[in-house]
C-alpha cells in the first residue's frame, strides 16, 4: 500500500499485556481443581463410610430390636410393632448405639441413651448420614420433632463417634475394610 494516507494503514496485531496473565490464572485453577479432586477422591468421605458402616453392621452387629413406641414416633413402624435390627452398642453411663433395620437397610438409627437422668435421644438417619427424624425420651415419655440445628449438631458427633469406631480412616487408607 505505497502511496496510501499513514491513516489507512492496517494496524499491527497487538498483544495486550491482560491475555498472558489470563492464561496463566486458567491454567492454575485448572491445576488447583484437579488436584483438590484426586486429593478428595483419595480420602474416604463420610458417605463412603457411612455406607460401610452400614454394611459392617449387618454384617457382624448383634441380633436386636427396636422397640415398639420408638420404632412408631421414628415412623419405621406404623402399627407400633418390635423392628428387628442389627445393632453395635457401648453400655457404660451413657449408653450409645448404632442400628440398621434387617428389613430395611436405609433405616438407621442412632441412639444416646443417658440411664441416670431418664432421657434418651433416637435419631433417624439416611443413608447418607442426614437426620430424617429425631425422637427424644424423658422420664419415659417420648415424642418426635423436626431435627433442629442443635439436634444436627449432636448428631454430627455422635455420627462421628460410630464412623471412628466401625470404620477407621486409617483402616481405609491402608486397604482393609
Amino acid at each position: 500500500m505505497k502511496g496510501a494516507s499513514p491513516l489507512l494503514r492496517p494496524a499491527p496485531p497487538r498483544r495486550t499485556p491482560k491475555e498472558p496473565r489470563l492464561t496463566a490464572i486458567l491454567i492454575l485453577g485448572l491445576v488447583g481443581f484437579y488436584s483438590a479432586h484426586a486429593q478428595k477422591a483419595s480420602a474416604p468421605n463420610a458417605q463412603q463410610r457411612m455406607a460401610l458402616a452400614v454394611n459392617k453392621t449387618l454384617e457382624q452387629g448383634h441380633d436386636a430390636f427396636l422397640p415398639p413406641h420408638i420404632s412408631h414416633l421414628l415412623g419405621i413402624s406404623p402399627d407400633e410393632q418390635k423392628v428387628p435390627v442389627k445393632q453395635f452398642a457401648e453400655m457404660g453411663q451413657t449408653v450409645r448405639g448404632f442400628e440398621v433395620s434387617a428389613e430395611k437397610h436405609e433405616d438407621i438409627v442412632i441412639f444416646v441413651e443417658n440411664p441416670s437422668q431418664g432421657e434418651s435421644t433416637f435419631y433417624l438417619v439416611s443413608a447418607r448420614g442426614n437426620a430424617r427424624k429425631v425422637v427424644s425420651v424423658k422420664a419415659g415419655v417420648g415424642y418426635d420433632r423436626v431435627p433442629t440445628a442443635a439436634d444436627r449438631k449432636d448428631l454430627a458427633t455422635e455420627k462421628q463417634y460410630w464412623l471412628d469406631r466401625l470404620v477407621p480412616v486409617a483402616q481405609l487408607q491402608n486397604g482393609k475394610q
